[in-house]
């Protein structure tokens, strides 16, 4: 008997759940949205991906099948920019909008609920957003940005 499932054995259960009008709690695995949840200590619980925006945490599938839960931290034609919220300096751009399955609304800190409109929470999330540098929002100029650096860095080891 296996200990865990796989996310993508569990997506049909979570669909039927959520589309319910339920939520689905779990356990997400990864340090990317450390210090909000904490690996084998906190869990998470996913509802309904309506009304999205800058500075929701989503759960959504990449193209290699991937999931991952993390922040939106930008929009830029129509594709979001996410990140965790521990990976201040790493952007995931271009996720499309069919991509996104769920958005969290709500988590556990151990056994203690928190709900995603707290005060506390957003007081939270405007921190994280406020903290990453302007260029990581925008692909154009965050790839830009990231060319100047390797320059940079290329002409200073010379």
């Amino acid at each position: 008997m296996r200990d865990s499932l796989e996310l993508s054995e569990l997506l049909p259960l979570m669909k039927e759940v959520i589309e319910g009008g339920g939520v689905f709690r779990f356990y997400p695995r990864g340090v990317s949205m450390e210090p909000l949840i904490v690996q084998g200590k906190d869990s998470v619980e996913l509802g309904k991906a309506e009304d999205i925006k800058i500075g929701d945490a989503v759960f959504y599938v990449r193209d290699n099948g991937q999931f991952v839960l993390h922040r939106i931290v930008g929009k830029y034609n129509g594709l979001y920019t996410m990140s965790g919220d521990h990976q201040s300096n790493l952007m995931e751009h271009g996720i499309r909008p069919e991509q996104i399955l769920f958005k969290l609304v709500g988590y556990y800190k151990g056994e203690e609920h928190h709900d995603t409109d707290e005060e506390e929470y957003k007081e939270y999330v405007n921190k994280r957003l406020a903290g990453l540098p302007f260029y990581c929002r925008n692909p154009h100029i965050y790839k830009f940005s990231r060319i100047i650096k390797k320059i940079l860095k290329k002409s200073l080891l010379y």
